[in-house]
């Protein structure tokens, strides 16, 4: 694992809250790549089928984030985060029928 360490002279806080939310961007990039290519299940892609399989996705992130005992709070961004993820990704697959 790569350790984040302040620069000299650098805020410890602010390096470590930079290298998280650079880390973020990149996870969410790959992400999104992943999904895109999980979704595009077939030669001509099938946009019915993507759906299910986002709408699983949307129902495990739910069920895990009770499981691991988020608060409701905390829930509700998961969820609307997982949806903004598998709405991208669709989005990039079927421009026309986009949306989850």
């Amino acid at each position: 694992m790569i350790e984040t360490r302040a620069r000299d002279g650098a805020d410890p806080d602010s390096v470590a809250s930079n290298d998280l939310e650079a880390r973020i961007v990149v996870l969410e990039i790959v992400a999104m790549t992943a999904l895109a290519l999980t979704l595009d299940t077939s030669e001509n892609g099938n946009a019915d089928q993507a759906r299910g399989i986002a709408a699983l996705i949307q129902d495990t992130v739910r069920q895990r984030s009770r499981e691991v005992g988020l608060t409701k709070g905390a829930q509700e961004t998961a969820d609307t985060y997982a949806e903004e993820l598998l709405s991208t990704a669709l989005a990039s697959l079927y421009p026309e029928t986009g949306s989850a």
